[in-house]
C-alpha cells in the first residue's frame, strides 16, 4: 500500500484523512443522538450549554495546544493563514472541551455533570479519525519515531516507523471494552466514567509521544528546545518532554486528585 492514500470518488481525488475525518464527525453526532436518545438525565437547555461550551473550548484548546506542540507552524501561519488549519492536536480538544464546559456550566448556573454521555462517541470518532491518520502517512504528523520492530512499516517517506495511529486504534477499543464494562459493573458517580475516560487517554497520550519524533522540552536543560530526529540511524529519542506531554500529564493530575480527594472522604466516613 502507497502512502498518503488517496481515494478517487466521482472524478474527485479525496484525501483519506479528509475522508475518515468528516466519517469521524458524522458517526460520533449519530452515535451521541442515539444514546441520548435511549436516555438523558439532563434536559434540553442543560445539555445545549453543555454542547456548545465543549465545541468552543475544543475548537480553541486544539489550536492552542497544536501551536505549543508545533511552534514552527506559527511561524508559518504569520506569513500564510493556511496555516492556521493545520495545528490541532485530539488532547487539546478534550482538554479545552472540558474546560469551555466547565465555564459554560458556571455562567448557566448548571451544577451537574455532563461529560458521561460523550464518552463513547469520542472513542468512536478518535478511532475512526485515527484511521485517517494511519492512511496519510508521515506528512500527517501523528507517526511514530524510525524502529526495528516488527508492527514497523513504511510511512510513505521510505523509512520504517511507528505506526502510533494504529497502536492508539487498538487502545481506544480496548479503552470502550473496558469502560462499558466499568459502567455495567461498578456504581459510579455522574461525571466519573468521563473522568475515567480522559484520566486513560491522557496517560496514553503521555506514553506514546515518547515513540514520536516532537519537539521536547529538555527539563535537565533548562527547558531548552530540543528537536528529536527520526532516522533509520538514530532510532533512540533525547530526553525530555513535549508540550502535548505536559498538557496530558496536568490532565491526568486534575482527576486522578479527584479521585484521590473521593476516596480520602470515603474512608473517613467508613463506608471505603
Amino acid at each position: 500500500m502507497q502512502l498518503p492514500v488517496v481515494f478517487h470518488l466521482f472524478g474527485l481525488a479525496l484525501p483519506a484523512h479528509l475522508v475518515f475525518e468528516s466519517l469521524a464527525y458524522g458517526v460520533g453526532f449519530r452515535l451521541y443522538l442515539w444514546l441520548r436518545k435511549r436516555g438523558d438525565r439532563l434536559d434540553d437547555r442543560t445539555r445545549m450549554t453543555a454542547l456548545i461550551g465543549a465545541i468552543v473550548g475544543a475548537g480553541l484548546g486544539s489550536k492552542l495546544l497544536g501551536f505549543a506542540e508545533h511552534p514552527e507552524l506559527w511561524q508559518q501561519a504569520l506569513h500564510n493563514p493556511i496555516y492556521l488549519m493545520a495545528a490541532k492536536t485530539i488532547l487539546g480538544g478534550l482538554l479545552g472541551g472540558t474546560v469551555g464546559v466547565e465555564i459554560a456550566k458556571a455562567i448557566a448556573g448548571v451544577k451537574t455533570s455532563t461529560g458521561d454521555l460523550y464518552v463513547f462517541p469520542l472513542i468512536a470518532a478518535i478511532a475512526i479519525g485515527r484511521i485517517g491518520c494511519l492512511l496519510t502517512g508521515v506528512s500527517d504528523g501523528t507517526w511514530g519515531d524510525a524502529t526495528h520492530f516488527m508492527l514497523g512499516f513504511n510511512a510513505g517517506d521510505g523509512v520504517i516507523r511507528h505506526p502510533t495511529p494504529l497502536y492508539e486504534i487498538g487502545f481506544l477499543i480496548a479503552l470502550a471494552g473496558i469502560l462499558w464494562q466499568v459502567r455495567r459493573r461498578l456504581t459510579l458517580q455522574h461525571g466519573d466514567l468521563f473522568k475515567l475516560f480522559i484520566m486513560a487517554y491522557c496517560a496514553w497520550r503521555f506514553a506514546i509521544e515518547f515513540l514520536k519524533p516532537v519537539t521536547t522540552y529538555a527539563l535537565t536543560n533548562n527547558l531548552n528546545i530540543v528537536q528529536n530526529i527520526a532516522t533509520d540511524s538514530d532510532l533512540s529519542a533525547k530526553p525530555g518532554l513535549s508540550m502535548l506531554q505536559m498538557a496530558a500529564a496536568l490532565g491526568f493530575a486534575v482527576y486522578a486528585a479527584h479521585f484521590a480527594q473521593y476516596m480520602r472522604g470515603k474512608y473517613r466516613d467508613g463506608s471505603a
